[in-house]
């Protein structure tokens, strides 16, 4: 009878304690879960999903949705998956931690087959050795180095923009500066690129190349792709013939336009980066040519020509800022008798703040260029998963407290111990970003420097001649943007630019 009993003991204390760990890992495993259950806002319809919840303003529809669920939230996009992420922390570890499995592009027909031609350039390729290559023959044409070579070109270019600005607000009595800083921005990448550039906004070549970039964005947009998120549609591209449109785009618009543009380069006896990749030994065929310097022709325009045009309007609404940058500037040139080149951007620590608090702000892109997961992740306990889409939502981001105090005022001030370049910052720690306009990780924007260095050049030179104020239609709006491809613009607005008692030319 003893030993029965023992028996008994024996078991019920294996059973206790099976009992425990199971419940023990029942609890770790539904905790775990919990936590890793992505939240998907309510809003979705069956099988198209988000799709048509996201209104005229998608990043302002995410953002609210951040509001009321958390850093991460899952979009259904029809038959995809989609993840927001508006955390800086936890977007750092999505996208540079684990770059190695999340620096994909998704699939859309436009960037794939068409725009890059199957997979070649440097903005909608895939991670492997021919990305690499081109990432890197970028980066050795775009380093500080190579960009110095343009100074006096980028220094010309920002003259002719201010030139053009002020002689519009003396004959009309207002400017929309947008389409200037286009020509400006354009002109740029475009010497850069060929060793040449455009007379004026009225010049046909610029009228062309401007319509063939926003007629990429146009064919790149979702609308243009619906099968590729609702599989049912895909009879459509059959009825709409949309494909083959795409196709006659780039074949007979695109690529004889850009190989036109490759030719005159080689023959140039100026600097430009055509015959910089050869010099560097880089030689790619014709086809990957032609979709490297698509690539850069409007990679390096809209991105500068809205970021200065927030720069403009963000000013206009804050003339106390105003005067202390033309402060600075005037100081510098009472001391030196010119305007400061960027290698001394040093000596302009509030400009640069100015700068800087711009970007912050007032971000010039929604969500930048959308990630691809190869493989589940798993990051703070949320699973990331195999062919997801991640975007990271920049207002959002730009307005979140653990990194930036007062997110919400325009505040310059938060800048100025931060001296470091955007390049140096946006490939360092994540505490030493300023904003995050540029990137993350593996697919950072290689151009970066002379992306800021555009700016700087601008920016100081419409400062340095002017004093921007509203126009008889009042304060530009900078409460409210337009979605514009992946760009975030102002509305639009005019302002008067007028001209400052310097007691000295500018240069």
């Amino acid at each position: 009878m003893l030993k029965v009993v023992h028996s008994v003991s024996q078991e019920t204390k294996c059973f206790s304690i099976a009992t425990v760990v199971l419940l023990c890992v029942f609890y770790t495993r539904m905790t775990s879960e919990k936590k890793s259950d992505i939240p998907v806002p309510d809003s979705a319809y069956p099988y198209i999903g988000h799709l048509l919840s996201l209104g005229s303003l998608p990043s302002e529809t995410i953002s609210k949705w951040h509001e009321k669920y958390g850093p991460i939230i899952k979009m259904y996009m029809g038959a995809q998956t989609w993840l927001s992420v508006d955390d800086p922390i936890l977007a750092h570890k999505i996208f540079v931690t684990h770059g190695v499995e999340t620096s994909y592009r998704p699939h859309s027909t436009y960037a794939y087959y068409y725009y890059s031609a199957q997979g070649k350039g440097i903005g909608f390729s895939q991670p492997g050795a021919g990305w690499k290559e081109v990432r890197s023959a970028v980066v050795s044409v775009m380093a500080p180095r190579q960009i110095e070579r343009y100074t006096d070109m980028i220094q010309q270019q920002g003259q002719n923009l201010i030139t053009q600005l002020e002689a519009i607000t003396e004959k009309e009595g207002a400017v929309n500066p947008l389409k200037h800083l286009e020509l400006y921005s354009l002109n740029v990448i475009f010497s850069a690129c060929f060793g040449r550039a455009f007379r004026s906004v009225q010049d046909p070549e610029f009228i062309t190349l401007i319509q063939l970039i926003n007629k990429s964005l146009e064919f790149a947009g979702l609308q243009n792709d619906l099968p590729n998120f609702l599989p049912a549609l895909s009879f459509m591209d059959r009825l709409t013939g949309i494909q083959g449109k795409m196709k006659n785009f780039i074949t007979q618009q695109v690529n004889p336009a850009v190989k036109r543009f490759i030719q005159e380069a080689k023959k140039s006896d100026k600097p430009n980066i055509v015959n910089s990749l050869k010099e560097n030994g880089y030689t790619f065929s014709e086809e990957e040519m032609n979709v490297l310097m698509f690539d850069l022709i409007g990679g390096g325009t809209d991105t500068i020509a809205v970021t200065l045009s927030w720069n403009i309007a963000i000013m206009c609404n804050y003339p106390q800022v105003q005067k202390q940058v033309t402060a600075e500037i005037d100081k510098f040139m009472e001391e030196n008798g010119r305007l400061p080149q960027f290698k001394e951007r040093a000596q302009m620590p509030y400009s640069i703040s100015v700068i800087k608090e711009c970007m912050r702000f007032k971000p010039t892109t929604s969500f930048g260029i959308p990630h691809a997961v190869k493989k589940d992740v798993i990051v703070d306990g949320y699973t990331i998963p195999k062919d997801a889409t991640v975007i990271s939502n920049m207002e959002s981001m730009h307005k979140n407290t653990s990194m930036y105090s007062d997110p919400d005022i325009f505040k310059p001030e938060r800048f100025l111990n931060h001296t470091k370049t955007m390049q140096a910052a946006a490939n360092g720690k994540l505490e030493e970003r300023d904003h995050f306009v540029f990137g993350w990780g593996r697919r950072v924007c290689p151009a970066i420097h002379m992306a800021e260095v555009e700016v700087f050049s601008a920016f100081i030179r419409i400062f340095a001649h002017c004093f921007v104020e509203p126009s008889s239609d009042g304060m530009p709006d900078i409460d409210h943007a337009q979605n514009i491809g992946i760009n975030l613009l102002p509305r639009p607005y005019k302002v008067r630019l007028v001209k400052r008692m310097t007691g000295m030319a500018p240069v």
